[in-house]
């Protein structure tokens, strides 16, 4: 019961599908229909879908353990594609001056995933405790209530991660940390 309790809160706790939802609600709740459409479009095919089908296409293939990527080694030719794919849509964004908000929370979403790509060579640090906390911070200024449950929300991850073996509590640290830094300055650079 208790491990598929946690395999639960994993599953729904996992940053691709977190930061997909949030960034559709943020859309249709801020900015008009056509716009959210457009917007949600682009960040889904443009982000979420490349990111989903590599974690996909190479558990499959036997490259990756599993769909979170749980292997250190197997992480760093994952990180490199997901940045590469936050670089490119970043640049796009702020190209084409898209909503500030939007630029700069794909922007702190890369600096949150580089310095988790850095960090990686040293400790797997928990992407499921940092990009909750991370999408935390997006959500206070929105909604003070909903932010304080993410962070809440953060905890339960942690502890899921834990009790599924995915992660040490040092790599869970490790994660929160940088979801804490990384939050805090896009608190204060969104605004």
């Amino acid at each position: 019961m208790k491990t598929k309790f946690a395999s639960f809160i994993s599953f729904i706790g996992h940053p691709l599908l977190t930061l997909s939802v949030f960034a559709i609600i943020a859309f249709f709740t801020y900015e008009e229909f056509h716009r959210a459409l457009l917007h949600s479009s682009l960040m889904v095919a443009g982000i979420f879908l490349p990111l989903t089908l590599k974690m996909y296409l190479n558990s499959k293939k036997g490259k990756y353990t599993n769909f979170d990527v749980s292997d250190k080694t197997q992480r760093q030719s994952w990180y490199v594609f997901a940045i590469l794919v936050l670089l490119t849509v970043t640049i796009i964004l702020f190209a084409t001056g898209q909503p500030r908000t939007i630029s700069l929370s794909v922007l702190f979403s890369l600096i949150l995933m580089s310095i988790s790509q850095v960090t990686n060579y040293f400790v797997k640090s928990s992407l499921h405790v940092s990009f909750t906390i991370f999408l935390a911070f997006l959500i206070l200024p929105m909604n003070l209530m909903l932010g304080l449950l993410f962070f809440c929300f953060a905890i339960l991850i942690a502890w899921a991660r834990f009790s599924l073996d995915r992660h040490t509590v040092k790599e869970i640290l490790t994660g929160a940390i940088i979801g804490l830094t990384v939050g805090t300055c896009s608190l204060f650079c969104i605004r």
